[in-house]
Order: structure tokens, then C-alpha cells, then sequence
């Protein structure tokens, strides 16, 4: 399942990747409470990206509360999966689920060091804040459902030069 979706004034272009497994476990390689938020030294040096970050995560956690589900604990394998991808979009000037090469969501969570069960992205595009990402996230089918699967346990995300990567999974 993607979703693309542009809306005119500053652009904004979002995709979904729709859950690649279905099944859920509990999870015990939890690396941080639920519902916490990432520190300076998680998110980012720069302090804009930084504060961009942390309120993306803490305006997830607050939907997802409102939805019923339980908070996303902040995943350091997680953020590396997301900032890697954005770093990626933005450096090579695409906007896809899929690398050119063909890696996916659960790809990049390997490849930072997670055993992802379940696994999902959300990406936006533009000159916008967080709150009009998570907004707009929200007004679409695609990606409010990835962010309202209860199942999800782990979250991080990624910033790069107005490109957005969420990452939400489920450790083995």
C-alpha cells in the first residue's frame, strides 16, 4: 500500500509503507520507557532538527494516546534507520519507500542493528514543522493507519533538509 499526496502552497508530498509482516510478540529489547522522548544526544547536534525531531515523536505519542494505543518507546536503531533514509533522500534527490537499490523499511532496520517483526514508515516532503507533518499524516488513509496500529512498540525519526522519515516497529 503507497499513498502519495501533494497539496498546494509550500509542497508537501507524503508515502506510507504499509506493514511488511503481520505478526506481533512482546517485545523485551525495549531501549527506552514507552512513551519517552528522545535527549539532545539521541536526536541530532543541531538544535532546530533537534527540537523538529523531539516534537514529531512527542505529537505521535500524543495521537496515539487520543487513538487508544500505547505510547511508542524512542528506538536508537530506529532514529539510525529513519536519519539514514532521509540523509539518503536528500542527498540523492529521491522520495520513495524504496531505495533505487530496493531496500526497504525493514532493510534499513537491519542494517542499524534491529530484528524488526513488524516494521512500517510514514515520509513527508517539504518546508513544513512538525506538527503540520504529523497533521497531515493524519488527514491521510495510508499513514494515520500506520501510525494508529496499537501493535507498534518502537519509534524514530529521521530530518534532512525538509525530508521526514518515521520509522515504527516491532522488535523480535
Amino acid at each position: 500500500m503507497r499513498e502519495r499526496l501533494r497539496r498546494l502552497g509550500p509542497l508537501l508530498v507524503l508515502a506510507a509503507a504499509a506493514p511488511l509482516t503481520l505478526g506481533l510478540a512482546a517485545s523485551t529489547d525495549c531501549v527506552a520507557q514507552a512513551g519517552s522522548v528522545p535527549t539532545p544526544a539521541d536526536a541530532s547536534s543541531d538544535s532546530a532538527r533537534q527540537a523538529n525531531v523531539v516534537e514529531l515523536a512527542r505529537l505521535v505519542n500524543e495521537h496515539r494516546d487520543r487513538a487508544g494505543c500505547p505510547p511508542l518507546a524512542w528506538d536508537a536503531a530506529a532514529v539510525r534507520a529513519a536519519q539514514a533514509h532521509s540523509d539518503d533522500m536528500a542527498r540523492r534527490d529521491y522520495f520513495d519507500d524504496v531505495s533505487p537499490e530496493g531496500h526497504d523499511v525493514r532493510d534499513r532496520l537491519r542494517a542499524a542493528g534491529a530484528h524488526p517483526l513488524l516494521a512500517g514508515e510514514n515520509l513527508a516532503s517539504g518546508p513544513l514543522e512538525a506538527s503540520e507533518v504529523v497533521r497531515a499524516w493524519l488527514d491521510s488513509p495510508a499513514q494515520r493507519a500506520l501510525i494508529e496500529t496499537c501493535g507498534y512498540t518502537h519509534q524514530g525519526v529521521g530530518y534532512r533538509d525538509e525530508v521526514w522519515t518515521l520509522v515504527l516497529f516491532v522488535p523480535r
